[in-house]
């Protein structure tokens, strides 16, 4: 948890990494996205839109990918080298099959149960 002062502090300016970005929860995160990859601050309706994305369960990385790669955000040219490859992670993770083996692979699960094909089911095989 920080303190207001270090909450101060770090919400006065963009942020240096989407790590640290990543650290705010919530409207704080949304207002700090906003100054961080479109250099402005949130308005009303951008902030409700993304604190309802949110609440549906859409993550920080797919915030900030939305927001980075919109027209605003290119425009913008905000840099955090740290985005993409958590991107990159996200779309892995959501990959059905690829997903669970590299989840498993990076020790976030157990080891994935691997069933044979339906066409397989039921057949012997001689050893």
């Amino acid at each position: 948890m920080t303190s207001r002062s270090q909450a101060h502090n770090m919400f006065s300016g963009p942020a240096r990494s989407a790590k640290e970005l990543m650290r705010a929860d919530g409207e704080q995160f949304v207002r700090w996205a906003y100054i961080t990859l479109l250099g402005r601050p949130a308005d009303p309706e951008g902030l409700r839109f993304y604190l309802r994305r949110m609440d549906e369960g859409k993550t920080k990385v797919s915030i900030m990918k939305q927001l980075s790669r919109s027209a605003e955000g290119r425009a913008h040219g905000a840099r955090l080298s740290d985005l993409q490859p958590l991107i990159r992670r996200a779309i892995i993770k959501r990959t059905p099959v690829v997903g669970t083996v590299y989840q498993w692979l990076v020790g976030g699960t157990q080891p994935p149960r691997l069933s044979p094909p339906s066409a397989f089911q039921g057949v012997e095989t001689n050893r």
